[in-house]
């Protein structure tokens, strides 16, 4: 029995730290995202486990992901995206095994952060790097994937958490640096409605002041691990198209949570074993949580949604504001 309450609670650790720690690598990046990157992958994927914009809650307190998982085989080696100059080696959750992190800065200066980096396959070469300056190709060698204890929907957790920095310490998108990946399936809308007090609610009528919820989801190499979209943006009433949001950035580069309690509704879930994403269509770094003033009558919304590969989809609904 006290076998168990150890191993739940080491558990209950991990899950707490599965999130991105600023370290000081972030410090020294300059780099200025314009256009999409072609960088090769650090190895061949299984799928991509959460995306920048995931919604993480492992211990009540909610945070956006911001980088990558890159679900690997156990001990995947990793190869540099970019070659440059070692910046960083730390275990950032320190006396963690699992916490480990190999940041290279590249010569239009973004800085690569590798997290879950087995510390003891952490090569001489970068070691080396680190200590000296000298600057490491593309394509070499780091380490090897450290071994998850986690599975996550049926499958042991092994993966990459990759993050690039830009200028300012701001996160940008991954999947904007990288070769683009075979994904030909588009995000899904699984449903549009009302919602008051920042939650969703049934019907198809409301009174005063509302919100709008979407309800959607993506897949990349996967079928089980569900991901937020990419951008989205509707029309109300037949009007031009408004972006909520379109994640090339967090809406904060600030820190991992600003807004995530705004741009996510409540009764999203997002852990091991619970992904639901409600997106309130009213968010906006100004008013985080506006509501629509709607003269009374019939309206409409039409919602589109798109992964990073370009993949859209669309979806409509009616309501009636009495």
């Amino acid at each position: 029995m006290k076998f168990l309450f150890l191993l739940m609670l080491s558990v209950t650790q991990v899950m707490a730290h599965e999130r991105s720690v600023k370290t000081k690598a972030d410090k020294l990046a300059f780099g200025q995202f314009t256009e999409q990157k072609s960088h090769r992958w650090p190895f061949p994927l299984l799928s991509i486990g959460h995306n920048m914009q995931s919604y993480q809650d492992y211990s009540g307190s909610p945070y956006w992901h911001d980088g990558l998982d890159i679900r690997a085989v156990q001990d995947q080696p990793i190869y540099a995206a970019a070659g440059g100059k070692v910046v960083n080696i730390q275990n950032y959750v320190r006396g963690n095994h699992l916490y480990w992190e190999v940041a290279i800065l590249d010569e239009d200066g973004f800085v690569w952060k590798y997290h879950h980096v087995s510390e003891e396959t952490i090569t001489q070469e970068i070691r080396n790097s680190y200590s000296s300056g000298l600057k490491i190709a593309e394509g070499a060698l780091i380490g090897n994937v450290v071994q998850w204890p986690i599975s996550s929907f049926g499958e042991v957790y092994h993966h990459l958490h990759l993050l690039v920095v830009a200028e300012d310490g701001r996160y940008i998108n991954p999947f904007l640096m990288m070769d683009p990946l075979s994904d030909t399936q588009a995000p899904t809308i699984s449903k549009i409605g009302l919602a008051k007090n920042h939650k969703p609610i049934d019907g198809t009528q409301v009174t005063g002041d509302h919100a709008l919820f979407l309800e959607a989801s993506d897949l990349v190499l996967h079928k089980k691990f569900i991901l937020p979209p990419h951008k989205i943006s509707y029309r109300l009433d037949n009007g031009d198209e408004k972006l909520v949001w379109m994640f090339v950035n967090l809406p904060s580069g600030k820190n991992d949570v600003d807004y995530i309690e705004d741009f996510y509704m409540k009764g999203t879930c997002g852990d091991y074993n619970c992904r639901k994403f409600y997106f309130n269509l009213n968010f906006s770094i100004q008013n985080p949580r506006g509501v629509f003033n709607l003269p009374v009558g019939g309206h409409q919304i039409e919602v589109l949604v798109e992964d990073a590969a370009g993949n859209k989809a669309s979806k409509s609904f009616q309501w009636k504001v009495l």
